[in-house]
C-alpha cells in the first residue's frame, strides 16, 4: 500500500513509520525536516509543507490508499491550530483525494468504569487537558460532519504510552470505554500502538468509528 503519514517524526509517528516500512508498504511522510527521518530506500519518500493546508494535504493524498494522521498538539488552545481544524482539514483532503483516513485521537474522551469520561474525572492533568478537549470535540465533529464519502477511523490510545517500551504485537480493542489490564492500568508501549494503527490501515475493521487499544 502507499501511506501518506502526517506527523512521521513524533513519538507515535515515528513508530507507525518504522511499522509500515518492516511491513513493506511505501510511505510519503510529511514533516517539517526531513533530515529527521530515517534512510529507508526508495519506499520512503518525503513532502516539507503544513498539515493545516488543505490544499497542500490534498495534493499530497492524491494517489495513496490511506492517510494516516498521528500529530499532537499539546498547544491546542493557541490560534487557530486545534484538534478539530487539524482533523477536519485533513478529513476533506482525504475525501477529496478518495482515500481513506486513519487518525489517532486522545484518550480523554474514552469512557471510565463511573461513566465519566477520562478528561473529565478528577485528577486529570492540566498540561493535557486543552488537548484532550481538542481532540475529543474532534472525535465529535467527525461522527457528525465528516464527508459523507470519507471512509475514516479513529484510533484512541489508552492514558499512558511506554515510548521505550516493547513491540510485542499483543493488543486488546475496545469501542469507548477504557482498557485497563491486569493491574488496572490503562497502558500501552508507543510500539505496539503503531502495530494496531497499522493492523488498521491494512485490514480496515472500524469504518466511520473510532476505537481504543490497550493491553
Amino acid at each position: 500500500m502507499h501511506v501518506l503519514l502526517l506527523g512521521a517524526t513524533g513519538k507515535v509517528g515515528a513508530p507507525v513509520l518504522d511499522e509500515l516500512l518492516a511491513r513493506g508498504h511505501e510511505v510519503t511522510a510529511v514533516v517539517r525536516d526531513g533530515a529527521k527521518l530515517p534512510d529507508a530506500g526508495a519506499t520512503l519518500h518525503h513532502r516539507v509543507g503544513d498539515v493545516f493546508d488543505g490544499a497542500f494535504v490534498t495534493r499530497a493524498a492524491h494517489g495513496t490508499d490511506v492517510v494516516v494522521c498521528s500529530v499532537a498538539l499539546r498547544d491546542a488552545a493557541q490560534s487557530e491550530r486545534t484538534p478539530v481544524t487539524l482533523i477536519r482539514t485533513v478529513a476533506a483532503a482525504a475525501a477529496a483525494a478518495d482515500t481513506r483516513l486513519v487518525a489517532l485521537g486522545g484518550a480523554g474522551s474514552l469512557r471510565t468504569a463511573t461513566g465519566a469520561d477520562v478528561v473529565d474525572a478528577p485528577g486529570f492533568p492540566e498540561f493535557a487537558k486543552n488537548e484532550a478537549l481538542g481532540f475529543r470535540a474532534a472525535l465529535h465533529d467527525l461522527i457528525d460532519s465528516a464527508p459523507a464519502e470519507l471512509a475514516w477511523t479513529m484510533v484512541s490510545p489508552p492514558v499512558s504510552i511506554e515510548f521505550e517500551g516493547p513491540r510485542t504485537g499483543d493488543y486488546r480493542t475496545g469501542d469507548d470505554d477504557l482498557i485497563l489490564d491486569a493491574e488496572g492500568a490503562s497502558r500501552i508501549s508507543a510500539a505496539d500502538l503503531a502495530v494496531a494503527i497499522v493492523d488498521e490501515v491494512e485490514n480496515p475493521t472500524h469504518p466511520r468509528r473510532r476505537f481504543t487499544v490497550g493491553y
